[in-house]
């Protein structure tokens, strides 16, 4: 059997746009929100346990506002009226956002490569050009797009034309434009739409989302930023760097990470690559080889738990005997069926 080609990732080609959202990316709007609700309690008396209720209604500002007056209303039986919660959540974070000082040197770094920067969020004008200049991103990008002002959400196609046409650009360049942001329905989905590389910023949650996914997954906006601009160290194989030199001719530059980076780079390595097992077609060739990828990773984390692919293959048997395999392709409905043949949940 052929070996396959040598296991390195190409070089990245320059980014000609990175097109970056604004709320629980670039800033911590979520944190923000929480402070400026702390805030409110306070000034009108209210208990400020309150804020967990606040925060669990607004999940991270998706929900819609009069939805929130409302409920906000009942929940403190009348005692602050509608105009004034709707002028607190008019107000919003704005107030409260700051830059952490990881993301500024990301942010810096992507103008030194020369890669137009450009803001683009859904939301209210007023606020979301608050926010921005409050962190000080205003000095750090070449321009942004917020929804309100150009009557256009994302995912529709149309802003990120715009995000293009801001940066001075002829067209939006399919091949060669990022999207970052935290939200797989709006900037995941806009970018797979419009066929443009996209990172998705989890903050360690699972991808749920079965029809599309992200090109990369990365934990927080620096590390996205990383890796458009193709300045990442990552796990490889250990044959990996004699390959390359004997093939090539060149030499990687290398080191031996401790236990505790080899087994953070482990788990996202497996991240990736099941990332992109997932993102391709089962049909086409090198699915076999992807899935071989993955089963190394993980006799990788096998060994690093201190058990052998023998004891995890023994221990999967045991599991498959008890439970059965995926032979049959069963599906579970989610609900039981009665005795009696009702259906019931």
């Amino acid at each position: 059997m052929p070996m396959p080609h040598v296991p390195v990732p190409p070089p990245v080609d320059k980014a000609s746009l990175l097109a970056v959202d604004l709320d629980n990316t670039l800033i911590n709007r979520d944190a923000a929100f929480r402070s400026a609700a702390q805030v409110f309690l306070a000034e009108h008396g209210l208990p400020p346990e309150s804020v967990e209720a606040i925060m669990d209604l607004d999940r991270s500002g998706h929900t819609p506002r009069p939805v929130v007056v409302a409920e906000l209303t009942e929940h403190w039986g009348g005692a602050v009226s509608p105009e004034t919660i709707a002028e607190f959540l008019h107000r919003g974070p704005a107030a409260h956002v700051a830059l952490d000082e990881p993301v500024r040197r990301a942010l810096l770094a992507v103008r030194a490569a020369g890669v137009p920067c450009v803001i683009v969020t859904n939301g209210r004008a007023d606020q979301q050009e608050e926010k921005i200049r409050t962190a000080g991103l205003d000095r750090l990008v070449d321009g942004w797009v917020i929804s309100e002002s150009v009557g256009s959400r994302k995912p529709h196609p149309e802003i990120f034309h715009v995000a293009a046409a801001t940066a001075g650009l002829p067209a939006l360049d399919r091949a060669s434009t990022w999207v970052i942001g935290d939200a797989g329905h709006t900037d995941v989905r806009g970018a797979v739409d419009l066929g443009l590389h996209s990172v998705w910023v989890s903050g360690g949650r699972p991808w749920t989302e079965t029809a599309f996914w992200p090109t990369h997954i990365a934990v927080d906006v620096v590390e996205a930023i990383d890796h458009v601009l193709g300045e990442r160290p990552r796990l490889i194989r250990d044959g990996v760097p004699d390959a390359v030199h004997q093939a090539e001719g060149r030499e990687l530059e290398v080191y031996h990470a401790d236990t505790g980076e080899f087994r953070r780079r482990l788990r996202v390595k497996l991240r990736d690559e099941v990332t992109a097992l997932l993102a391709a077609d089962p049909g086409v060739p090198g699915a076999v080889e992807q899935l071989a990828e993955v089963l190394e990773i993980v006799h990788a984390l096998a060994a690093d738990l201190g058990t052998s692919p023998d004891t995890l293959e023994g221990l999967r048997r045991t599991v498959t005997e008890g439970w059965g395999a995926f032979d049959a392709r069963t599906i579970w409905t989610g609900r039981y069926t009665s005795s009696s043949g009702a259906s019931q949940p």
